[in-house]
């Protein structure tokens, strides 16, 4: 079983006893008619599968964004590596910069596999080939640009989950007012409004569930993208300040 398949079951599982949880405090609340509605809102109606589904987009969409925060900050720990110098006034000949590329070298080959160490590996790599300041800047760039377009690609199934979660809730609503329409005859009894009332209710409660859930992720979704960014930002001026600046061409 592959890690995205896994999420999928985790997703299904945490959202179905959710709803059941939802149930039994439905039926708990009976004689607070306030707090009886809240949960089913939520989700605590009997054929709340739209509910469900909502439910599991969500935290699937969560668990993504969760593991790719705990990739980035990982990365952080390469900046503790002191593969560069980070004192004022160090210049650096070409053969320590091949020292520095000989030193990331083994630090991969021990396990101590970051982001920046890869990238300081790579532009002391192309220094050594060409000699040139520029060139390796420009490969540094590039570098970064690949590894960001990557991560950011990685995030197309929870932009996917953003857009279905508010697609959902309509969905929901729209079946929610369809079989409101199709029961309307129970408007002529009292007896059949609350019926009536409540599939309106339906209707409408997966469509505010909805917006409320897609809101949450959103948030977490550009905050995530923040720390990219800022990851990013830090290992290219921590590279340019503390190698490709400090390089003593003679």
């Amino acid at each position: 079983m592959n890690n995205k398949t896994f999420q999928i079951l985790i997703s299904v599982a945490s959202a179905f006893i959710l709803w059941m949880t939802l149930l039994i405090f439905a039926d708990l609340s009976n004689a607070i008619p306030g707090l009886k509605r809240i949960f089913q809102l939520l989700g605590g109606i009997y054929g709340g599968y739209i509910h469900i589904l909502i439910y599991t987009a969500f935290i699937y969409g969560i668990i993504e964004l969760t593991n790719n925060h705990k990739f980035i900050k990982q990365q952080y720990e390469g900046f503790d590596l002191n593969l560069l110098p980070v004192e004022e006034q160090s210049l650096l000949s070409s053969k320590e910069v091949s020292d520095i590329k000989q030193s990331a070298s083994v630090l991969e080959e021990s396990g101590f596999r970051f982001l920046v160490s890869d990238f300081i590996k790579k532009t002391c790599t192309q220094y050594r080939n060409d000699q040139s300041v520029g060139e390796s800047l420009q490969m540094l760039d590039a570098q970064i640009d690949n590894s960001k377009g990557e991560l950011e690609s990685r995030l197309e199934m929870v932009r996917y989950m953003i857009n279905a979660i508010v697609s959902l809730g309509f969905i929901g609503t729209l079946i929610g007012l369809s079989a409101a329409i199709g029961k309307s005859y129970l408007a002529r009894t009292q007896e059949g409004m609350p019926e009536l009332t409540g599939y309106l209710n339906v209707a409408f409660d997966t469509t505010l569930v909805a917006l409320m859930l897609g809101l949450v992720l959103n948030f977490f979704f550009h905050r995530y993208l923040e720390n990219l960014d800022t990851f990013y930002v830090r290992s290219k001026s921590y590279i340019i300040d503390n190698l490709i600046s400090r390089i003593y061409v003679t």
